[in-house]
């Protein structure tokens, strides 16, 4: 078969008229992506070089892909900032309004719409609102755990959400996701040792193992045949690494360590975390219930030690 240049090819072709208007877009990165927009026949598109067109289409590619990633980094930092400032309502409302948004789809997405709604589910007062919330994030999360398994914050988010559902599960599942959630926070730790909240979560796992009732901890040795392990020294261990890697990041930190403590019958050390939550600035609500919190704790604290009169608490709260 006789083979033609491609100049001949525009000669012959009944399509030369179109070629015309083709032939300027040479000079362009992207001729075939505007080719294609003025719908240029397919006739005339076979006539190219086949390294013009794979050039062209993989030029087309890397620009779709790189918008998506800038739309991505978008919806990402809007989140983020408005995660940040616990603007809480409005991440909810902007993710109702976006939600048939394939880039919603996103692991990276995914997992902070499951925190907003985890958040959320913290202030509101209705317990069918509450329920609801906290099963749609815990659904957007395990979305994510695959697609995002390299992602310690997934982890973090995963077990967390699973934890607070189990609440409204039956004893003995939650007995059986409590070993599902230590996996996740260890797995948090692994990808990234220096989180002091994943510490504090791990910390908190142990504290609630170390405080289940004697019937629970029967119910858990019939279905395993032996105990979660976890003591009140475990979760202190993670509670006082958390502040060591971030010293005074989170009131709650603050007063499970006193918490322990106390348990512990550790006066002097439960005093100084104290006088350390005490003066430390309430920013947010959850800071203030802490801060009430505590002021149920201090008669407690001063009952195992009786402070001298110009160390104690009641000037300082």
């Amino acid at each position: 078969m006789r083979s033609y240049s491609w100049f001949r090819l525009f000669l012959l072709s009944r399509h030369r008229h179109q070629l015309c208007r083709f032939i300027p877009l040479f000079s362009k990165r992207n001729a075939l992506f505007t080719g294609i927009q003025r719908r240029i026949p397919l006739p005339t598109l076979a006539a190219l070089p086949l390294w013009l067109v794979v050039q062209a289409t993989t030029q087309v590619e890397d620009a779709k892909e790189s918008n998506r990633q800038k739309n991505l980094a978008s919806i990402v930092e809007q989140l983020d900032t408005m995660f940040d400032k616990e603007e809480f309502q409005k991440a909810y409302e902007y993710i109702e309004k976006n939600k048939t948004n394939e880039l919603f789809q996103s692991h990276y997405i995914q997992w902070r719409i499951a925190r907003i709604f985890y958040k959320l589910s913290l202030i509101t007062k209705d317990k069918q609102l509450k329920r609801k919330l906290v099963e749609e994030g815990f659904e957007q999360v395990k979305l994510a755990i695959q697609p995002g398994n390299h992602i310690y914050s997934v982890h973090k988010w995963y077990g967390i959400l699973l934890n607070e559902k189990c609440q409204y599960t039956s004893t003995d599942e939650q007995i059986r996701s409590a070993y599902e959630v230590l996996d996740h926070f260890e797995e948090a730790i692994r990808l990234n040792p220096q989180d002091p909240t994943s510490y504090y979560l791990l910390g908190s796992w142990y504290w609630e193992i170390a405080k289940l009732s004697g019937w629970k901890r029967r119910l858990a040795k019939l279905i395993y045949g032996e105990l979660p392990q976890g003591t009140v020294h475990d979760a202190l261990k993670k509670f006082l690494l958390a502040e060591e890697i971030s010293p005074n990041f989170y009131s709650k930190n603050l007063l499970m360590i006193i918490k322990c403590y106390v348990e512990l019958n550790s006066r002097p050390a439960a005093m100084e975390f104290a006088k350390l939550l005490l003066d430390r600035e309430r920013q947010t609500q959850e800071d203030e219930e802490v801060h009430q919190e505590l002021l149920k704790i201090i008669p407690q604290i001063e009952r195992l030690l009786p402070f001298p009169q110009q160390a104690g608490f009641s000037k300082n709260v």
